[in-house]
């Protein structure tokens, strides 16, 4: 009999010892899932879009052009002024011009410059603040510059920098910022990256964060939302992304979306339409 009793414990102790294996196998499996699920995007290729809603947001509607080539996305330029669509955000990633045109931007005018090397693009700035218009965005794609320029931003004047190396930015940021100026734009291309900055009187204090990993700067995002700042650009460039923070940017809502093919990220956006944000920034990165 005991040796009987002496079997059927044993035989609970297998039983009971696959259940809890059983049980914390299905656990870390449920965990590991929820985790890789945002770093299986590392070392790959993804769009990324900042979607706003609510108060701050003047557009009525948006839609995306795709295309290859830059002269593609010009005849594209045209006939959206021709429908009352103003550019409001461009991006080159992967092989494809992304253009995002919105109707009722608040721009009065717009004009679209571009030049091959920085060297000639810069003096197309200089001109166009001669005429009244400020950088509304600014993009590197293809051996090419690419500034949108509008009037009616609430800027009261705007300058630049660019660096070889964005820690050479260190030492710029606290300088442009002490005279009142905000960031409003980055772009990386032809082995430099440029800052924007603007005199927003709208706009409040500003942070910026660096990070490697797209994972590292995605919980960054959340973490300043939670401290009240609204996101205002995102960035990548030669294995870093950039993401500037500002208090006071009349955002009532955001949301970051990402995806790694083009057309996954076109249904996102379709999807975010439907719920009544609007993309006000793409980044694209690894």
């Amino acid at each position: 009999m005991r040796q009987s009793k002496s079997k059927a414990r044993s035989g609970y102790s297998f039983i009971s010892n696959n259940y809890i294996t059983g049980y914390f196998m299905k656990l870390f499996f449920i965990l590991f899932f929820l985790i890789s699920s945002l770093f299986a995007y590392e070392g790959h290729n993804k769009w990324v879009g900042l979607f706003v809603r609510g108060k701050g947001v003047p557009y009525t509607d948006q839609r995306l052009f795709v295309s290859l080539f830059w002269e593609d996305v010009r005849k594209a330029l045209r006939r959206n002024w021709r429908e009352g669509y103003d550019l409001t955000d461009l991006e080159y990633g992967n092989g494809r011009f992304v253009a995002v045109f919105s109707k009722k931007s608040g721009f009065r005018t717009e004009s679209v410059e571009s030049a091959g090397r920085w060297k000639h693009f810069s003096p197309l700035i200089v001109r166009n603040w001669k005429r009244g218009y400020y950088i509304a965005g600014l993009t590197y794609g293809l051996g090419r510059w690419i500034g949108i320029f509008a009037k009616g931003l609430p800027y009261r004047s705007q300058s630049y920098n660019t660096k070889k190396k964005w820690s050479e930015m260190d030492a710029v940021l606290p300088e442009r910022w002490k005279q009142g100026l905000k960031i409003t734009d980055v772009e990386y291309g032809e082995a430099k990256w440029v800052v924007v900055f603007s005199d927003d009187p709208h706009m409040g204090s500003q942070s910026v964060s660096v990070r490697g990993r797209f994972s590292q700067i995605y919980r960054r995002i959340g973490t300043m939302w939670q401290k009240g700042y609204d996101l205002v650009a995102l960035e990548y460039g030669i294995g870093k992304w950039i993401a500037v923070f500002s208090t006071d940017a009349g955002y009532a809502h955001q949301k970051l979306g990402f995806r790694e093919s083009l057309d996954a990220f076109k249904k996102l956006f379709e999807k975010r339409k439907r719920e009544g944000f609007f993309l006000v920034d793409l980044a694209n990165g690894w």
